[in-house]
């Protein structure tokens, strides 16, 4: 997230604790705020309470309704002293703002002088435009509501950022449905926010390597883009570690879908599958090479080509350096043949020298991460499309919609 974000919760945690020390020093310390501080001004309503509770006399409303106000204002401020400052919870903190709140409407109610001068002293106030004495409140009474309207509208710019931000991380992005058609020289990506951002989709020929920690969305948006190509009468070459993926594809487009496994138990996993090459490791890179190119004579010139590289972590972590070479020559290869490459990547695994000597070598960068919000949601960019236009936002990744 931006830094600009991570500011904006900083000062209203700040705002909110300036608050609560304020709402701290109109309750029980008066040399700070004059002779007539809040305790001062409810003490009355809190000695009856006391004498009634003692007696056989039941308090008064007034008396009620003052010791309850002041009740409900120190539960609020322990509430906002626990959220602003120890961990700083919004929905917390804007509760006990609003518990403060209450109890001083509560407090309010009682501190008004009901006498038969009460409304001519308000008229008084209208037309003069000047307050009577702060004893008429008390001074206390005065930096409370300060102090707890400022504590509330803390946390209300930082509860509204934070509604805000899971439906979209900074900026909003055109979400109107993606057109069925095809757009000459680009293959969609099968997930239609997505082709938003990229105008339709990834340009056919082109290298795209999409990063992001392991997670179903990165895998789902990765099984979209081959069952939808497939779909389209399109083939594809899949060079992964696992077949769970895409067994269903194999039974369902198995002449258009050449698949590479390179996995230790791949005799095993592919067993039912003899179409499947079978490679052991991803050691001997000379070995994927030769593969890669029998499935390209497989399919020959004519209808457009995906490839689909899940291997990539493996390979750098195997290969470090020699790793770009052998990319620059297989995507070098696809290029010239009008194959379009989705790569995959967790640079979390490598250093981040050997992951941007990756990165360099596609012609797209696609970044799936996580927002740093309290729940976290998976937001998807684009980074570089080879010299093309797209959409510079950050889009939620809703896994339901992929």
């Amino acid at each position: 997230m931006s830094t600009t974000n991570t500011t904006e919760r900083s000062s209203a945690r700040y705002v909110g604790l300036v608050a609560i020390v304020a709402l701290l020093f109109s309750i029980i310390l008066p040399p700070f705020v004059g002779h007539a501080s809040l305790l001062a001004a409810i003490q009355p309503s809190i000695s009856r309470l006391l004498l009634g509770i003692s007696s056989s006399e039941y308090p008064d409303v007034i008396t009620l309704l003052s010791s309850i106000g002041f009740l409900l204002l120190i539960v609020g401020f322990l509430i906002g002293i626990v959220s602003f400052g120890f961990r700083y919870g919004v929905r917390k903190a804007r509760f006990g703002m609003l518990v403060c709140a209450a109890g001083l409407l509560l407090i309010t109610v009682t501190l008004f002088d009901y006498g038969g001068d009460f409304v001519s002293r308000i008229f008084a106030v209208t037309q003069v435009g000047v307050w009577p004495s702060l004893e008429f409140y008390g001074t206390g009474f005065f930096i409370s509501w300060f102090a707890v309207v400022a504590g509330l509208i803390a946390t209300s710019q930082v509860f509204v950022f934070r509604r805000k931000q899971p439906q979209l991380a900074q900026q909003p992005v055109v979400t109107q449905p993606f057109r069925s058609q095809v757009l000459e020289g680009i293959l969609p990506t099968g997930y239609a926010a997505l082709d938003n951002l990229l105008y339709g989709g990834l340009p056919v020929g082109s290298s795209i390597v999409l990063t992001g920690p392991p997670c179903d969305e990165k895998n789902l948006i990765v099984r979209r883009f081959v069952e939808t190509n497939l779909v389209s009468n399109h083939r594809c070459i899949y060079i992964s570690t696992s077949i769970d993926r895409i067994r269903d594809l194999l039974s369902k487009h198995g002449k258009d879908l050449h698949v590479i496994i390179c996995n230790p138990q791949s005799d095993t996993i592919a067993a039912a599958y003899p179409e499947v090459a079978k490679l052991k490791t991803v050691d001997n890179l000379t070995e994927i090479n030769l593969e890669y190119d029998k499935a390209t004579a497989k399919f020959g010139p004519g209808r457009s080509t995906v490839v689909c590289l899940e291997i990539l972590d493996d390979v750098l972590l195997d290969h470090h350096g020699a790793t770009r070479r052998w990319l620059m020559d297989i995507l070098g290869r696809s290029k010239t043949n009008q194959m379009t490459c989705l790569a995959t990547l967790n640079p979390a695994m490598h250093p981040a020298e050997e992951s941007q000597a990756v990165f360099e070598t596609f012609d797209g960068h696609i970044d799936l991460f996580e927002a740093e919000v309290q729940v976290r949601p998976k937001l998807i960019r684009v980074k570089k499309l080879g010299g093309r236009k797209f959409l510079d936002k950050e889009l939620l990744v809703e896994r339901e919609k992929i």
